[in-house]
């Protein structure tokens, strides 16, 4: 069968492709305004982009090549795990199939009520199975086309109307591609495309590693603008928005949680097999059996959301998010990779010479990245905290220890040099380790670099990034002292900032897009304080100014940069629950005197303390608290008779209101932006990373004015969003900068524009 008409495909794509485009007549913007289907999570309708340039250089790092003696082996277990899955006759192969079914294939695709996929790997697992350290190589995908929406799951076969076709996803060389390998590439790409662009149901675990592997396998034929409007559920994202405290680590334990248990599924997993070992029957069985409970859970999590009104927020934030990730991930930025290097170079160097002097200080050898031997030279041989007078040293938590830590160097470094000595090493130590060898170790060869960005870690609603932190970089250059060897020549000064070796290709620019003290202006709104209000009448003014002026009962003029600090400081600590002992280290005063700041603050700013016991009042009554946007955090610990216990979930819920509700205005800007830049036939703006309250773009030159007006007006229009009942009373203010290197970012003055919804 495999051989027989394979030169009839290409007219009958075009044919589907007009299907396609007729059946999908909406842009995605418009799509996120339509009201989804509860009960059948039924996604919007969407039209693709016109495809813009398409930036993507060398790939994602989404795979992790095997070692060269295990290749052979991993293939081998591929070509069994394939060959088990098209032998099985409820599977349809598409390598097997005519001209004809493939195109009846698609027509089904178009036609079936949900299309329900899981990625095959190379060392025969799919995304199904428990979770592995590293992300196996994908070879295949295994896609159920079901005909109806109720939620049985048989036990091993197909329902009668429902079909299951394997796709192959395999790479070619040029040289070795003949007729037909090209041929079965042009249909697993249009079935790829069907299932982005399908108005239907999709469900996959694991969403945006499926977008991630299209994107990666299709380059450059699919454009990532013809990712941004597809929905597909994710139950893993669903799941992590109803509990997000305890997020699930894989699919078995996801699908056991919500009450259905797995059955054992073996797996070859890493374990040395022989050539010659398959899965069987009734394993394959079991996949089948896993992509019907897939759909059972999806629609069960969706019934959940709709129940304790997260649908909004997942259909209109959360479905949305995972093509933005997607898109970013795919995206790689350049690096000067031999900057690094000689960084690197310099910051070993500094750490040797700062060992010395450590050495020196203290007038033995000792290790000092040990905290052990630190302890007993600060404390036992120089017995420095008895010469603290009216300071409370910090103490390690398990054993009572005079600690270490940064707070007590802090509080130290006045009284001998060695606090000093090591408070620099560990900076010097953690940018080098971190951020300049952590980077290079994420490059292998090449001259860029892809952050995975992870959309379900973190309790509050924020992104976060790794294989490299991205967010983690130091806004902030680091000042080096480089020791000169030649008698009589001053030391020179040497500026390390990790962020300046990043830099945009030839002809594009970076562009970052920050929202000002949003924390801040979220505890305006939250708490109506008036004095606070007060603040952002002016949009000119400095806000850490005029707060440090009210608060200290200053004019502005008498405001030093230190109590501009201070002010700043200790909002941040009042907004994150950090206690005295926090705020101590952070001023680099007592916890009395600490104590004392925080009073006079909250004296000052008295609706602040009341939106504090609001808060913590109503999460002592109902058991959670919510975002602006209806992001939920439970709270469990909230009634906990140990008092240590309970303070601690009293300050994450005050935490998460305004954390949370950050992470909402800067997720909905991302959607915003992504939407703006895919539906335009001429803007091509790439997201590079999300920092929180931040985001930065690669914008090609011609286009820098044109896209900053755009960005700073669709995020500051975030004050209201109607649908989901948020009006700020507060104006949200974006600063806007541009460069030719991550590290070297200069203001951007833009007019304002009205931003296109």
């Amino acid at each position: 069968m495999s051989g027989m008409h394979e030169d009839s495909y290409a007219p009958k794509q075009q044919i589907w492709q007009r299907k396609v485009e007729e059946r999908c007549g909406e842009s995605a913007e418009n799509a996120s305004k339509q009201p989804s289907s509860a009960v059948t999570g039924k996604p919007r309708k969407h039209k693709r982009a016109k495809r813009g340039p398409d930036q993507d250089i060398n790939g994602p790092t989404l795979f992790h090549e095997a070692a060269d003696g295990n290749k052979l082996q991993n293939q081998s277990k591929a070509g069994c795990l394939t060959a088990t899955l098209t032998s099985d006759p409820r599977v349809k192969d598409s390598w097997k199939m005519n001209a004809d079914e493939k195109m009846q294939m698609l027509e089904r695709a178009l036609e079936t009520k949900a299309l329900v996929l899981t990625l095959v790997y190379r060392d025969g697992t799919t995304q199904l199975d428990p979770e592995q350290k590293l992300t196996p190589e994908v070879c295949g995908l295994l896609v159920l086309m079901k005909d109806n929406l109720d939620c049985s799951t048989p036990e091993d076969s197909l329902e009668p109307n429902d079909s299951l076709v394997y796709l192959k996803l395999e790479h070619t060389p040029a040289w070795a591609q003949q007729h037909t390998h090209q041929s079965q590439e042009l249909f697993t790409r249009d079935m790829l495309l069907q299932v982005l662009s399908s108005s239907q149901l999709v469900v996959c675990y694991k969403a945006k590693e499926l977008l991630c592997t299209a994107l990666h396998f299709y380059r450059p034929e699919l454009s990532w603008k013809q990712v941004a409007g597809c929905h597909i559920h994710d139950p893993q994202v669903s799941a992590w928005l109803l509990d997000p405290a305890n997020p699930s680590s894989c699919y078995p334990e996801l699908l056991n949680k919500h009450g259905k248990r797995p059955r054992a599924t073996p797996t070859l997993g890493t374990k040395k097999v022989t050539l010659l070992v398959c899965l069987s029957l009734s394993q394959v069985s079991q996949v089948i059996s896993g992509l019907y409970s897939l759909y059972w859970l999806n629609m069960k999590l969706c019934f959940k959301l709709q129940s304790q009104g997260l649908w909004e927020l997942y259909s209109d934030m959360e479905l949305n998010m995972i093509s933005v990730l997607a898109a970013m991930e795919s995206h790689r930025i350049h690096v000067d990779k031999e900057a690094l290097k000689r960084t690197s170079e310099l910051l070993g160097t500094k750490m040797k010479q700062l060992e010395q002097e450590a050495h020196r200080a203290a007038g033995q050898i000792f290790l000092v990245t040990s905290s052990t031997q630190l302890r007993t030279v600060l404390f036992e041989k120089l017995c420095l905290h008895e010469r603290c007078e009216n300071k409370k040293l910090p103490k390690t938590v398990n054993k009572q220890q005079q600690s270490t830590s940064e707070a007590a160097l802090l509080q130290l470094q006045d009284l001998h040099p060695l606090p000093k000595i090591i408070l620099e090493y560990r900076q010097v130590h953690k940018i080098k380790s971190t951020f300049v060898d952590g980077i290079l170790s994420c490059m292998a060869s090449k001259n860029s670099v892809s952050s995975t960005w992870n959309q379900t870690s973190a309790v509050t609603g924020r992104i976060s990034a790794k294989h490299p932190n991205f967010q983690a970089l130091p806004r902030q250059p680091l000042q080096i002292n480089k020791k000169q060897y030649v008698q009589g020549k001053e030391e020179e000064v040497v500026t390390v900032h990790p962020r300046a070796m990043f830099i945009p290709q030839d002809g594009w620019t970076f562009l970052a897009a920050d929202f000002c003290q949003v924390e801040l202006r979220l505890l305006a709104h939250l708490s109506s304080d008036p004095e606070l209000l007060r603040i952002f009448i002016n949009p000119q003014a400095d806000v850490f100014t005029m707060l440090a002026s009210q608060w200290k009962g200053v004019s502005e003029g008498e405001v030093t940069s230190e109590d501009r600090e201070h002010a700043k400081r200790v909002v941040y600590s009042v907004v994150y629950g950090a206690g005295r002992e926090r705020l101590s280290g952070i001023l680099g005063v007592s916890a009395e005197q600490a104590s004392r700041v925080q009073d006079s603050f909250l004296q000052t700013y008295k609706e602040v303390q009341a939106f504090i016991q609001r808060t913590i009042q109503q999460c002592h009554k109902q058991g959670y608290v919510l975002s602006i946007m209806g992001r939920r955090r439970t709270l469990p610990n909230i009634n906990s008779p140990d008092w240590g216990i309970r303070m601690q979930a009293e300050r994450q819920a005050v935490n998460f209101v305004v954390q949370g509700s950050a992470a909402d205005l800067c997720k909905m800007a991302m959607i915003r932006i992504f939407n703006l830049v895919s539906s335009s036939s001429s803007l091509s703006a790439r997201l590079v990373a999300q920092l929180h309250d931040e985001l930065l773009y690669e914008v090609e030159d011609s286009q820098v004015e044109q896209f900053a007006g755009l960005v700073r007006s669709t995020m500051e229009s975030l004050q209201h969003i109607d649908h989901l009942g948020v009006h700020l009373k507060v104006p949200l203010k974006v600063a806007v900068s541009s460069g030719k290197s991550w590290g070297s970012m200069s203001d951007l003055n833009i007019p304002t524009m009205s931003p296109c919804h």
